[in-house]
């Protein structure tokens, strides 16, 4: 079996955004529909960059699609620490400042980061930790690392 990699293109802007390749983007959305959690309602547009790993016939036409990757640029922020007696506030605070300074960015409605160290031992952690990230909606990620 031949498998090739290929990326999912638009033309066109805003609204009006078209996939050059119709019938690769048709694959990788019955794809998304089929195997991703939510993926129906995946839009493959809103991504940066959409790669398809596709299995081709003899004849070099697409097959099927055996995985897809994705990428969009997130705000990350790999220093949060608050602590004592006001760390709560504090952290309400810090994130009203930062919501207020990436909306200005053109960021409103994006999703940012806060890293948590999964390797500080229970006491090195805020006392308020949980409580904190409760106050500001801090939601969990489902993100694993791997360096480029």
């Amino acid at each position: 079996m031949r498998i090739a990699v290929y990326p999912l293109d638009f033309q066109g802007q805003g609204a009006l955004l078209e996939p050059v390749d119709k019938k690769l983007h048709d694959l990788a959305v019955d794809y998304c529909a089929r195997e991703l959690e939510g993926g129906k309602d995946l839009n493959l547009a809103r991504f940066a960059k959409v790669w398809v790993a596709v299995s081709l016939d003899a004849d070099g036409s697409y097959k099927e699609i055996l995985g897809i990757t994705g990428y969009v640029m997130r705000i990350d922020l790999p220093v949060f620490r608050v602590s004592g007696d006001h760390a709560v506030r504090a952290t309400k605070m810090l994130t009203d400042r930062m919501r207020g300074f990436f909306q200005d960015q053109g960021a409103r409605g994006h999703e940012a980061f806060i890293h948590i160290s999964s390797k500080e031992r229970p006491e090195q952690r805020c006392a308020k930790w949980k409580e904190s990230l409760r106050a500001v909606g801090a939601q969990p990620a489902d993100r694993l690392s791997v360096k480029i």
